[in-house]
């Protein structure tokens, strides 16, 4: 099953079983973020890419520069742990990283999530179903994006909306400490491709966060690049 398959399933599970004023908002809110313009201010193919040193949930720094020291970079934005579309695309990618691996591609997915971020969600009242789609580990770098600063250079960020943010205070997540600020900042779910150049040479930039780039099209640009 195609990963933007898995998503509309869970779309359709979340409208069927979650109440309905929970619903309502989850709708709300995901139609005021695709009237977003964050497809004019994107990054697009052939920009350059923003250089960056991030850390990885071991406090390890990475750069830009080192990750294209091994060939073409794939980095995707991750928008956090409570979000179950972002598992099930880290699930999807880390099962496809071997041929990512294979194609030349290094994979590394960018969040504004903190390290506290996946104790607090599943310390919340979010349902049981929500937290057990947490990818907790990856065998490919999870990078801590503090306030969305590389993801607002790329032309991705988003505030969430009200009814998302009433969403999470109906379910007591604090999306605050989980980021740990109160910015309610975040990314749209792109997924570049960066070349050693340190030039775009794939954009997916869905500007609805309930899809995503499927690895099989990553590996299929990869390989042509």
């Amino acid at each position: 099953m195609s990963l933007n398959k898995e998503i509309q399933n869970t779309i359709n599970n979340f409208r069927e079983n979650f109440p309905p004023e929970l619903t309502a908002l989850i709708e709300q809110g995901a139609g005021e973020i695709s009237a977003m313009e964050i497809l004019e201010v994107a990054l697009k193919k052939d920009d350059k890419a923003p250089d960056f040193t991030l850390e990885d949930r071991k406090g390890q720094s990475h750069s830009l520069s080192s990750y294209l020291s091994n060939g073409p970079l794939v980095i995707t934005f991750y928008r956090g742990a409570w979000c179950p579309y972002c598992n099930l695309q880290l699930a999807a990618y880390n099962v496809h990283l071997d041929k990512i691996k294979a194609a030349g591609g290094t994979l590394i997915a960018v969040t504004p999530e903190t390290p506290e971020g996946i104790p607090t969600f599943l310390d919340s009242g979010v349902p049981d179903e929500m937290k057990a789609s947490v990818i907790s580990d990856t065998d490919f770098d999870i990078l801590h994006d503090p306030d969305n600063k590389l993801g607002k250079e790329f032309g991705l960020e988003f505030k969430l909306p009200e009814a998302h943010i009433k969403l999470f205070e109906l379910m007591n997540f604090d999306i605050e400490k989980a980021n740990g600020n109160a910015n309610y900042t975040f990314s749209d779910p792109a997924t570049y491709i960066i070349g050693q150049d340190g030039l775009i040479k794939w954009a997916f930039v869905p500007n609805n966060y309930r899809k995503r780039a499927n690895p099989e099209e990553i590996i299929e640009q990869l390989k042509s690049i």
